[in-house]
């Protein structure tokens, strides 16, 4: 394995990342750093794990010290995850979800006014 073959894999990660979750950022690091709770923990630490491959396959010593196995699970298993999300769902479910607290929220309310109407007397 070499740094371009990592390069490769962590551009790879990104553009997914950038596809399916609408986060656009220079470098996977910062994609990882503005992802927040959209991407499982274990997810994260495999991205961090391939961006951190990345840098020390760039150094002639230290590229000794990078698992190829684990930078080749580490892309697998970000990518099979990445393709499993689709975008158009994840903000249908976000537009279903705030309908439905607007709408809850808004019931509360209308019984809070009938029984504050009843309890004064005017129903």
């Amino acid at each position: 394995m070499n740094a371009a073959q990592v390069e490769k894999y962590t551009d790879e990660v990104k553009r997914l990342i950038e596809q399916r979750l609408r986060i656009k950022s220079a470098t996977l690091d910062k994609a990882l750093s503005r992802v927040g709770r959209l991407l499982p923990t274990w997810a994260q630490r495999e991205g961090r794990y391939l961006t951190q491959a990345a840098q020390l396959m760039a150094h002639p010593k230290l590229r000794l010290m990078v698992d190829e196995a684990k930078v080749e699970k580490a892309h697998k298993t970000l990518v099979e995850h990445l393709k499993t999300i689709d975008p158009v769902e994840r903000r249908k479910t976000r537009v279903l979800g705030t309908l439905g607290v607007v709408s809850f929220n808004l019931i509360v309310v209308v019984v809070a006014l009938v029984s504050f109407l009843i309890w004064r007397g005017y129903l």
